[in-house]
């Protein structure tokens, strides 16, 4: 490992040094094998930061110390979590970087901080601006951001650093202070069931009939149309092979005619958790029994939620997403840094970053279901 601070190191310049994932290099106008400095002796360990769910899964792995070292460390991480030493099955760990980001540029000056330069894929169609991106861009931006700032501070040789996408610098958050836990936690969202709209009896009727086979609990029948009832309608739709529309027209009401409690396909424990992906419901079972079905919506495309066999082994009634800067309230996390967590609305369609999100109606119910060391089956 060296002492002094790097002045400059191009990615050209690390070719002659140890090879590591050598193709995520992109090209920088110079000479396949120019010199490169001597590196000062054996390898140093980086942690390489991917993510799971909504928080960091670093990865260790040996990169070349010296000046090489976070030059290789960057395109590990570019490389993406399949193909990083150490990391888990493809599953159980993702990357909020696109494919075919590639390294045009990496500086380092005497004070630690980096300016990594990346292709344009890094920031693909989002705006440079904060001011100009959505919610969900900008927390794409930090997540993605956050996983080259805190790979690169995993060495010594760095304090900071600041990212270039197709020579635009990205406005974002620098070094790891940036993502730290705000001092101060948000009060837990309160449940919100009704409108406000005034009581209706088909409306009551409807509640009954979705009480009566789990997919409202005895106070959500209040005969005021709501966001609780709506989300039972579109579970109820869900499980039924209906299309999800949280609406009672005449094929949701038709089916509710017949309509039976939904059957766990777990047999034991007593008391469990089994969410169906594809379906987008949650079962709270007990003694072999659904007690509540619940509309959720679990990883989207490139952030599937992993499928299997797993145990409650966190609890935090607010907890903080680094890489994505948000609140995760009501959360119980399962598989890494997956969990059951509220959110506002749950569409009809996987959305999460592999997370299974929960309807603020029910997110205090299913916390308070997920004790600590609870089973949690996760089927496609």
């Amino acid at each position: 490992m060296i002492s002094s601070r790097i002045s400059k190191l191009t990615a050209a310049a690390a070719v002659a040094g140890t090879l590591f994932f050598l193709s995520g290099c992109g090209g920088s106008g110079q000479n396949d094998t120019p010199d490169a400095p001597a590196s000062d002796g054996g390898d140093e360990t980086a942690k390489v930061y991917f993510t799971a769910g909504e928080q960091f899964n670093p990865v260790e792995t040996e990169v070349p110390g010296g000046v090489s070292g976070p030059l290789e460390a960057t395109k590990a991480l570019l490389a993406g979590p399949s193909k990083a030493a150490g990391a888990k099955a493809d599953a159980d760990i993702d990357t909020a970087i696109p494919k075919g980001v590639q390294v045009e540029n990496l500086e380092i000056d005497d004070s630690g901080k980096a300016v990594v330069r990346l292709s344009d894929e890094f920031l693909g169609n989002i705006p440079a601006d904060p001011a100009k991106r959505t919610k969900a861009e900008d927390e794409a931006v930090n997540a993605r951001v956050g996983q080259v700032t805190y790979t690169l501070t995993s060495l010594s040789q760095v304090d900071s650093a600041k990212v270039v996408s197709g020579g635009v610098s990205v406005e974002g958050p620098q070094d790891r202070a940036d993502y730290a836990q705000p001092a101060q936690e948000p009060k837990v969202p309160k449940v919100r069931g009704g409108t406000g709209a005034a009581r209706s009896g088909s409306t009551l009727d409807l509640q009954q009939k979705l009480a009566d086979i789990g997919y409202l609990p005895p106070s959500g029948v209040d005969g005021v149309a709501g966001y609780q009832t709506q989300q039972a309608v579109m579970a109820f739709q869900a499980w039924e092979g209906l299309s999800r529309d949280g609406v009672a027209g005449p094929a949701t009401n038709a089916a509710l005619k017949t309509a039976k409690r939904p059957r766990p396909q777990a047999k034991s424990p007593n008391r469990f958790l089994e969410v169906y992906l594809e379906k987008g419901v949650l079962l709270l079972v007990k003694d072999g029994r659904t007690k509540r079905a619940i509309h959720v919506s679990g990883g989207k495309p490139g952030y599937d939620t992993p499928t299997g066999r797993y145990r409650i082994f966190r609890k935090e009634l607010q907890s903080w997403s680094y890489p994505y800067s948000v609140w995760l309230p009501y959360a119980s996390y399962f598989n890494n840094g997956i969990a059951f967590h509220e959110y506002a609305d749950i569409p009809p369609y996987p959305a999460s970053h592999g997370c299974v999100r929960v309807p603020t109606p029910e997110a205090k119910r299913v916390y308070s279901f997920a004790v600590m060391n609870r089973v949690v089956v996760v089927r496609p």
